[in-house]
């Protein structure tokens, strides 16, 4: 039998059923702002260093002026702040500095990006280290304020004669949202750390062929001066070059200087005048008929046997 003492402690189990389970699923609400509000802080942060790997980095041989001028500039870090400002990283949306959640307001996020020594570089060996340099890494850190709204109640039976709960409702204090580790002092000191340039050849006139048959005019003088910076430092082993010819052939095809230096490559396998008839085969050294000298001589000079030796018998 359901009487008027029963329906009120019902009532009154529920009401403080209701005060735990609220309180649980505000503070559920805002932990999980928090949450995406770190991970978007930390998203800015990778943003920065991958953004970096699509610029220009160096003019080679040896001219590493780019990369140095990103880092130095904060190219990276500035592109990511303003994107995230808003914590969305869109392009096509740049909203306001700040995003209000249900509970949870946060504010002016930054990524800086600087030269980051870390140990994580490597030095190219000696006799091309006048063509590549060893820039190592680029340290990128990001953070961002976040604070509670005032819609939040900031205090709820926490004080005063007959309180409910013993601990205050909520502290209103600003936090600092970290993209790596905890704050300390209401900075972030650690960041991701990326090595930069693969001294590849990426783009421009560095992609382009160099035609020895063209009027020996190579077409891509970026790879041609970093190759013959690098057959210069090996001049003083050229005695050996000489040497070797000399006792695997008897001598010095066509009268050739093993000092001059003459460099050709193609992408395609094509056929090339004077060359070989298959055009399948990819012609690296032009034959008989080039107009380079020491190739035709070279191809007049050469036996029918490895390396032109005498065949055996």
């Amino acid at each position: 039998m359901v009487t008027a003492r029963s329906r009120g402690q019902a009532l009154l189990e529920t009401a403080l059923g209701l005060l735990v389970f609220i309180t649980i699923l505000v503070f559920g609400l805002h932990f999980a702002e928090v949450g995406f509000l770190s991970l978007k802080v930390q998203e800015a942060n990778a943003s920065a260093l991958w953004h970096a790997t699509a610029a220009k980095m160096h003019e080679l041989p040896g001219d590493f002026t780019p990369v140095r001028q990103l880092i130095s500039e904060d190219t990276p870090g500035s592109e990511a702040t303003r994107r995230y400002r808003d914590f969305d990283g869109r392009t096509s949306r740049i909203g306001d500095d700040e995003v209000r959640l249900v509970f949870t307001r946060a504010s002016a996020l930054q990524v800086r990006c600087d030269a980051g020594a870390s140990g994580l570089g490597f030095a190219p060996v000696e006799r091309s280290n006048t063509v590549f340099e060893d820039v190592g890494a680029m340290r990128c850190r990001s953070q961002a304020s976040m604070e509670v709204l005032e819609v939040f109640p900031q205090s709820f039976l926490d004080s005063g004669v007959g309180a409910f709960f013993r601990e205050r409702h909520l502290n209103p204090l600003k936090m600092t949202l970290c993209g790596v580790g905890r704050a300390q002092g209401g900075s972030c000191p650690r960041g991701f750390r990326i090595l930069l340039d693969d001294w590849g050849l990426a783009s421009g006139t560095e992609v382009d062929e160099c035609k020895v048959l063209k009027g020996n005019k190579c077409e891509n003088p970026q790879y041609y001066q970093s190759t013959h910076r690098i057959y210069m430092r090996h001049l003083p082993r050229m005695g050996a070059s000489l040497s070797l010819a000399q006792q695997t052939v008897g001598q010095v095809p066509g009268g050739f200087d093993p000092s001059t230096f003459y460099m050709s490559f193609r992408v395609f396998q094509e056929e090339e005048p004077g060359g070989d008839s298959d055009p399948n085969n990819w012609v690296t050294t032009p034959g008989k008929d080039s107009p380079t000298s020491e190739y035709h001589a070279s191809y007049g000079a050469r036996g029918k046997c490895f390396l032109g030796r005498a065949c055996p018998r």
